[in-house]
């Protein structure tokens, strides 16, 4: 990138702030609950700030859906999440937050018992690991030093999770209420330079014909697929810990009102910018690139490192957020769980072990990656969701009354989650990456997470006619 020295003091004053808000965080004391929950206190700025920037971690995989959809990028990445936050914020937002449990795996362990508990600690932890928001840093630090790849990923992971072994939640927070506020102003400087420097009209004219459809040509079965990876929402540990650490239940459920407004905002910032990319690049690039390059492209020095800046911020956010989450998960809730007499200290040990752990599985499978929207989310994490979404369900709302027991529960999450990672491999190998399927003239997006889904019903309903058999006799 063709870099000014103003634009590199910008970039490095930022980096500089972000690091000394990130180690100036003090804790209240030395529990558990305050490292990883911030002591249940958050406000309600701290909360909507760290819960929009770390959901929308993935700023720079969005390029690629704009490329593919255009304006349906909105309709088939926006408006399943908001739906699905807002059955969060209505049905499992006061529950998460008024519970003592504080963490996903545990409520499964409160409510089926330890062999559940550890299940579910295995599949939030393959969700967490933040392995596509450390793909993303590093092709930001590749983009802005020319370092190679792998030094730019590990590098960038490293420098930027540093601050969590000391702080946890805390410092999670102070980094993300810069990088909130850094993600809207970097995208209206540049949506704003554009709309100003080039007529959107002539932009949306020269779309291709399917870029221009509300439904970006998918049709509604097309629609219906990417809708239900939607309910990855239900069962997100970030968006679950973020909510567990809020001051009050009913902060938890407005603040993700307010959140929803806020990604809604954010969605027409970005989308309006990546349509100005398609126009104005040319070639329009591949890969995670996108928004960095028409950055590069059309902003002068100093405007182009503040939206470098919200860019970066909004990326490292998101992937402390998740590394915070993958490593409380492990050392917390599978290695505490296999050593109940274990104290705060070695909680705290251990979950910082699974940070580590968490960087260098994330940044294994980063570089191994060539399709984060593909590869990542619709593929792996849609295997995880559909894994974990009912019995998640099960636990938190008092109007799914399953019975089945503790064994039930536990095979229903194993055999969907494996049947859904044998089904992406098998998508690997036949060159079907996206999983499709022909229905009614249309080829629907079957992914991951419906196969998942279906097997863990089928099992929790054997295991419902089992248990409610076993309670006749």
């Amino acid at each position: 990138m063709n870099l000014s020295p103003l634009d590199g003091a910008v970039l490095l004053l930022f980096l500089a702030a972000i690091l000394a808000l990130g180690f100036s965080a003090k804790l209240r004391d030395s529990t558990v609950l305050q490292y990883l929950v911030a002591g249940r206190n958050l406000s309600m700025p701290a909360f909507v700030a760290t819960l929009v920037s770390t959901w929308y971690g993935g700023v720079l995989a969005i390029g690629d859906s704009i490329k593919a959809y255009g304006i349906g990028t909105i309709l088939l990445f926006g408006v399943p999440y908001y739906v699905f936050a807002v059955v969060y914020a209505a049905y499992f937002a006061k529950r998460v937050r008024g519970a003592e449990q504080i963490s996903i795996p545990e409520r499964l362990a409160q409510r089926w018992g330890k062999s559940v508990g550890l299940v579910g600690a295995f599949l939030v932890f393959m969700l967490a690991v933040p392995a596509a928001h450390v793909l993303m840093l590093g092709t930001m630090a590749h983009l802005i030093t020319g370092w190679n790849m792998t030094l730019s990923v590990c590098v960038a992971t490293a420098v930027g999770t540093l601050f969590l072994y000391k702080g946890g939640l805390l410092a999670d927070v102070r980094a993300g209420l810069l990088a909130f506020v850094m993600m809207y102003v970097g995208f209206f400087v540049i949506a704003g330079w554009c709309l100003i420097h080039y007529p959107i009209g002539s932009v949306v004219q020269h779309l291709d014909p399917d870029l221009k459809k509300i439904d970006g040509g998918q049709g509604w079965l097309g629609f219906l697929s990417f809708f239900i990876l939607g309910a990855w929402t239900l069962v997100d540990p970030g968006f679950h810990q973020r909510v567990a650490s809020a001051r009050t239940p009913e902060l938890g459920k407005k603040g993700v009102y307010v959140c929803v407004v806020f990604w809604m905002l954010f969605d027409i910032l970005s989308v309006t910018t990546g349509l100005y990319a398609i126009s104005i690049l040319k070639p329009v690039p591949s890969g995670l690139e996108f928004f960095p390059l028409l950055g590069n492209q059309v902003l002068p020095p100093g405007l182009k490192a503040i939206f470098l800046c919200g860019l970066t911020g909004t990326i490292l956010s998101a992937m402390v957020g998740y590394t915070l989450v993958s490593g409380a998960t492990f050392g917390r809730e599978f290695l505490a769980r296999i050593r109940p007499s274990s104290s705060d200290s070695d909680i705290k040990l251990f979950t910082r072990i699974g940070f580590a752990v968490a960087c260098v599985l994330a940044v294994v499978i980063a570089l191994q990656v060539t399709n984060v929207v593909v590869d990542l989310w619709y593929a792996y994490s849609g295997a995880v969701v559909g894994a974990l979404l009912l019995p998640v369900c099960a636990a938190y709302l008092p109007g799914f009354r399953l019975k089945a027991s503790a064994k039930w529960v536990s095979a229903a999450m194993l055999l969907a989650f494996f049947t859904s990672f044998a089904w992406m491999i098998e998508g690997k190998r036949t060159d079907n990456p996206y999983l499709e399927v022909p229905i009614a003239g249309q080829k629907f997006t079957l992914g991951t997470i419906i196969p998942g889904l279906i097997v863990s019903a089928i099992v929790l309903g054997f295991g419902e006619v089992a248990s409610r058999r076993a309670l006749k006799t």
